[in-house]
């Protein structure tokens, strides 16, 4: 992937100390150490603006970098003319500001005051479409930089990840997911992700059968060391690694990023199988992997991966429990083998087969008791205008669950704000949300704000819950 560019400009006003200018070149170190670490690309903009022709020039040299994001340093005041002219560029703004040198006397720099007039040139002067900025403000250890910093490169290089990302669904919507419908013109609009569908469920099945056997071999034996197969045949573990290893050549062969499976009904009846395993081995690859070939869910998910680096997983919400305030995330067993606590992993028959004489061998799932962690649930919704989060942590193994992969979450907050079990449920079900919840195991909240921030999104309503509907 193409890393994040970031710009670091200054201006100047005669009539202010220049020893503000010493602390943008020596700036420009640290933001190169930041770069290495934070996987950036640092550009740095060796005009000093003081005049029109030379803010003319810098806005050129922004654009023909393709910067991503501009961090416009003051180390005095800036005419705001000249930064006018360069957020004409129609890129992303940091506005960083210092402090002063004395709290008494002369001003030295007034560069907090100027930050406030200019992140106001940003919005009062692009009527049509204003300048999306953030402030930051003080040396590069301060509380009002560094973290702020830190959040909106990791934000906005995952906005730049998923940008013309490929996204395959491989089969039709599982049957009666007629609420997972998506647009993908839509999606593309919105969030820059392209979603394809060249490959059917019995194409993969095909290519799985042409698959290497010392290939197969290698990765089933890493599965049967890494679980416990119990009530499925080993054939049936065999043949989810065979569609594993199919799936990731097709991602390989097309740059897919992401795919959305769907497991049924065509594999439930053609092998007695679900695509359970074959989504949690994708995942803990970190290509993700979404169940029932749902779109949205598998792009939420995607955003989650590139956020964080880690396993990811879809998800139900099947139970929640107003007496410890916590709700149940559960699915019929996709989550990758990372997810699971002491227990470890069972390779396990699919509930439909204790109930389903025609589907008695149907597995194999990943049967899972989450460990003990921060959790982030993030959907988007809509036309992938909208999104929705909640956090929580995973707690109390023991208390009683379904079968599958699962886990019980309490400390529950909605949007960083603390919420009920049944406000959430309510909330979901008032809005009419889809039924898949990616997760994450991690309190990615604070992130994902920023994230929604420059994506344009809109959130889901909270809607606590009454007797009655409410408007």
């Amino acid at each position: 992937m193409e890393k994040l560019k970031v710009g670091f400009v200054a201006g100047f006003m005669e009539g202010f100390s220049t020893k503000g200018i010493e602390y943008f070149k020596n700036y420009q170190h640290e933001l190169a150490k930041m770069a290495n670490t934070m996987g950036f690309e640092l550009h740095v903009i060796g005009t000093i603006m003081q005049n029109m022709e030379q803010a003319v020039n810098v806005r050129r040299e922004i654009e023909a970098a393709r910067l991503d994001f501009v961090m416009l340093f003051h180390p005095s005041y800036i005419i705001g003319d000249y930064v006018y002219e360069i957020m004409k560029s129609d890129k992303n703004f940091g506005l960083w500001a210092i402090e002063e040198l004395s709290e008494t006397g002369p001003m030295t720099f007034a560069s907090f005051v100027n930050i406030s007039q200019n992140i106001g040139i940003s919005k009062h002067n692009f009527l049509r479409k204003p300048v999306k900025t953030k402030w930051f403000f003080g040396d590069m250890e301060s509380i009002f930089f560094k973290p702020r910093f830190e959040i909106t490169m990791k934000a906005l290089t995952t906005l730049k990840s998923i940008k013309d990302a490929r996204v395959a669904q491989i089969g039709k919507l599982a049957d009666g997911h007629i609420n997972h419908m998506a647009n993908t013109r839509e999606i593309y609009k919105y969030l820059g992700v392209d979603v394809t569908r060249d490959y059917e469920v019995e194409d993969i099945m095909a290519l799985g059968d042409k698959m290497p056997a010392a290939e197969v071999d290698k990765v089933f034996s890493a599965v049967k060391k890494a679980s416990k197969i119990s009530r499925v045949s080993e054939e049936k573990v065999r043949d989810s690694v065979k569609m594993y290893l199919a799936i990731k050549q097709v991602c390989e062969k097309n740059n897919y990023s992401a795919v959305a499976f769907s497991c049924w009904p065509k594999l439930m009846p053609q092998k007695e199988m679900v695509g359970c395993l074959i989504n949690s081995l994708l995942n803990s690859d970190g290509i993700a992997a979404g169940c029932e070939a749902d779109i949205m869910g598998t792009v939420s998910m995607l955003v989650l991966q590139k956020l964080t680096n880690q396993p990811v997983a879809l998800m139900d919400l099947p139970k929640f429990d107003e007496e410890d305030e916590s709700l149940q995330l559960w699915h019929c067993g996709s989550a990758p083998f990372e997810m699971a606590n002491e227990r470890g992993v069972i390779c396990e028959k699919h509930y439909f087969a204790d109930y389903a004489e025609s589907v008695k061998n149907c597995g194999p799932v990943t049967d899972i008791i989450f460990k003990k962690s921060d959790v982030t649930v993030f959907r988007l919704s809509g036309e992938g205008d909208e999104f929705f989060y909640f956090t929580g942590k995973f707690f109390d193994p023991r208390k009683n669950s379904f079968c599958g992969s699962r886990g019980w979450v309490n400390e529950l907050k909605f949007y960083e704000q603390p919420i009920k079990a049944w406000d959430l449920a309510n909330t979901f079900l008032t809005n009419g949300l889809p039924h898949h919840f990616p997760m994450v195991m991690q309190d990615v909240g604070a992130y994902l704000e920023e994230f929604a921030f420059w994506a344009e999104l809109k959130k889901v309503r909270r809607y606590d819950y009454r007797d009655y509907l409410y408007v």
